[in-house]
């Protein structure tokens, strides 16, 4: 008979996972600290659940990637990218995730938890971090839907790991399905992966400041500006477009909504990402660089423009347009992913 395998949280710590825990605590302490300083927060959110959804999908053996999310939920059909065709809804999950991610502080990490879970051996000495690894193993196991991966950062934040549930964390690997194999090796992968996805979520946003103080600084540069400030705090919650889709957006022709993008794509603040001569979809340049839709820029960085007052406008605007958003599908019940329409 096979002996059981022992809890994450009881493994002796050798030097090589020690140093693993220590790296990964330390790329989420700092990623979370920037995003409780960032003015940004919102929009990084935003983003990173884009980016952990996709993460949790890949993990459930789906093929979407980030780019398909971001194009359905900016109501895109990408040119290159194929329909979605599956039997279920994959994105049906999106939104009430997003919502727990919102949730409000002092939730204890065993609320909601949809079994009862039993301290493991080595539980009051192991780490944070890999308690929650243990919490994570055990609903892997019992759970082979898409939701434990999907709780994970929420689990961080209630255990006090971060001050705020970071999306960008969602973690695991298939073999946690099953009770087999190396578990030292199975506790590093998965610490390795925090940090890498971590180091990541900061330097997304990085990306994201330096596109929007760009930006800013751009568009106050232009002596007839139009609707290019309209353009810039819609990019934040929408940042993959096209003419056809913008155009009611802001009220205009498609033909007006066409040259508008034009422009902005020649001031560096869209980039096309179609390839084709009409159509054509833009996507902001944070999220070309982040999805490889376009090369990063080598060599030094050029100067951060000095923040401009048109910023400040900009991001109260999205604030606002979050919070209304948020009240709408509150109001309504959620959205319906089933039953979306994505078109140019």
């Amino acid at each position: 008979m096979n002996r059981p395998l022992p809890p994450l949280c009881a493994l002796a710590w050798t030097p090589d996972l020690v140093s693993a825990l220590a790296d990964a605590s330390g790329a989420i302490g700092r990623l979370d600290a920037r995003i409780s300083a960032t003015a940004l927060a919102p929009a990084w959110r935003l983003r990173a659940s884009w980016n952990g959804y996709a993460k949790a999908l890949s993990l459930q053996h789906l093929e979407i990637e980030e780019i398909d999310i971001i194009s359905w939920r900016c109501g895109l059909q990408l040119a290159g990218r194929p329909r979605l065709e599956t039997a279920d809804a994959p994105f049906s999950a999106l939104e009430p995730w997003r919502d727990r991610l919102a949730e409000k502080e002092g939730r204890h990490w065993r609320e909601d938890l949809p079994f009862s879970f039993d301290l493991p051996a080595g539980w009051d000495k192991a780490p944070a971090l890999a308690r929650a690894l243990a919490l994570l193993d055990d609903w892997a196991r019992r759970d082979r839907t898409i939701t434990p991966w999907l709780a994970f950062p929420v689990v961080l934040r209630r255990m006090g790991l971060s001050q705020r549930a970071l999306p960008c964390l969602v973690t695991g690997d298939p073999g946690q399905r099953f009770v087999q194999g190396d578990r030292p090796a199975l506790l590093k992968r998965l610490l390795k992966q925090l940090r890498r996805s971590a180091e990541d979520g900061l330097t997304r946003l990085e990306r994201l400041e330096d596109t929007v103080q760009r930006g800013a600084a751009t568009i106050a540069a232009q002596h007839r500006p139009g609707k290019l400030a309209d353009l810039g705090r819609l990019a934040l919650t929408r940042p993959c477009v096209a003419a056809r889709s913008l155009a009611l957006q802001l009220d205009l022709t498609v033909s007006g909504a066409g040259k508008l993008l034009e422009r902005a794509t020649r001031l560096g603040l869209l980039v096309e990402i179609s390839g084709r001569g009409t159509w054509r979809s833009y996507v902001t340049p944070d999220i070309a660089v982040s999805l490889g839709l376009v090369a990063p820029t080598r060599g030094r960085p050029g100067l951060v423009p000095a923040p401009s007052p048109m910023l400040d406008s900009v991001l109260a605007a999205f604030d606002a347009e979050m919070a209304e958003f948020d009240a709408r599908i509150a109001g309504l019940g959620g959205p319906d992913p089933a039953g979306s329409t994505i078109n140019n």
